[in-house]
């Protein structure tokens, strides 16, 4: 695997050019050098040639549904039991959540009417009592709905939960999670079904250091003729930093951790879809056929713990970090040498 250093200097050069155009009749929250996403089938297409049973496409969310996965990260990261917990959110709250979203778009607050009523109607229910005894304003919790956590929200998503009133007003705040409750509406109309919207609680684990996290990305095996899995490039994951080594490692030597703990941990998502998921035959074709990513955590110098998967490709939502799902899609899709991508303050070279 061949190490990447990008001159921090870039990145801040990309950085600007994004927060130039906040105040711009059209504003972009994204770059168009790292961390892509959403791009069209016209656009990967001639860099990344669909061939025999490979071809581009946006991947379902079912068989990245974090509900599905959480044993293997609960162990992985070695939560005990009492620390984690998978509840549900009300069918009939789907419409409760969109309007306290409708009110923060509107206002830019959530009035304590709005939550108290959306609050007071989830505890009526079974789902809401269970929940509640965890969210007793005491313990602190990592929550996340299936499919996205709302860490976007501009009311302290990055931070724990502690209450039904701090989850209401991170989920009715936040872009990642209205989408998410928007793609939930739309399968359940599809497979005619009753919207189910899963609600995990971890406990708040304030070791965890985001800057230590890295991506790691194994695209279809028949992207590039194999048959097999391989990790084609790792990101550091805060793509917008510059990376610092911990441990007493050096870069070099972080790249063999990190590459090392990522095959682990790919060995062991095979291992626990086939062996300990419903349905894990349907889910493993599934990531087989579209492939994935997931984010581990660098706890030691021997150390790495996964934390989430995520789908694979230019078509889809998730975010390349140092890479651009184009311009580095050979790489990405594993044409070319693997690519450890970190960005550093200085001494980097793009290559």
């Amino acid at each position: 695997m061949k190490l990447l250093k990008i001159p921090y200097s870039i990145i801040a050069v990309d950085k600007a050019k994004i927060e130039a155009t906040k105040d711009t009749s059209h504003p972009s929250s994204r770059s168009r050098r790292f961390n892509t996403a959403h791009h069209t089938h016209a656009e990967i297409s001639p860099v990344v040639p669909e061939k025999g049973s490979f071809e581009h496409s946006a991947p379902p969310w079912t068989p990245y549904g974090y509900a599905n996965l959480q044993p293997l990260v609960v162990r992985s990261q070695n939560i005990a039991p009492l620390d984690c917990y998978i509840g549900t959110i009300p069918s009939y709250l789907w419409e409760d959540l969109l309007r306290v979203h409708a009110a923060w778009l509107a206002t830019g607050k959530i009035h304590n009417s709005v939550l108290n009523d959306t609050v007071e109607s989830w505890m009526a229910s079974g789902a809401g009592k269970e929940i509640a005894k965890y969210l007793d304003g005491e313990r602190k919790w990592f929550i996340r709905l299936d499919q996205m956590s709302p860490k976007d929200s501009p009311l302290s998503g990055n931070l724990p939960c502690t209450t039904m009133h701090d989850v209401v007003s991170k989920i009715g705040s936040s872009m990642r999670a209205h989408g998410c409750l928007q793609r939930e509406k739309e399968d359940a109309e599809r497979e005619c079904r009753h919207v189910s919207i899963k609600l995990i609680l971890n406990r708040w684990n304030e070791q965890i250091d985001a800057g230590q996290e890295f991506r790691v990305f194994v695209p279809p095996p028949a992207a590039c003729g194999g048959d097999a899995f391989e990790i084609s490039a790792i990101s550091q994951y805060q793509w917008h930093s510059p990376f610092e080594a911990r441990y007493g490692l050096s870069v070099e030597e972080t790249l063999e951790t990190v590459h090392a703990g990522a095959k682990k941990l790919l060995a062991e998502i095979e291992q626990f879809v086939k062996g300990e998921t419903n349905d894990g035959s349907c889910i493993w074709e599934l990531l087989v056929k579209h492939g994935l990513t997931f984010d581990l955590w660098l706890k030691g110098p021997d150390d790495a713990r996964l934390i989430e998967i995520n789908p694979f490709g230019a078509l889809s939502g998730c975010g390349a970090c140092l890479f651009n799902w184009v311009l580095d899609g050979r790489t990405l899709y594993g044409l070319d040498e693997s690519v450890f991508a970190l960005t550093l303050e200085e001494d980097g070279t793009e290559e």
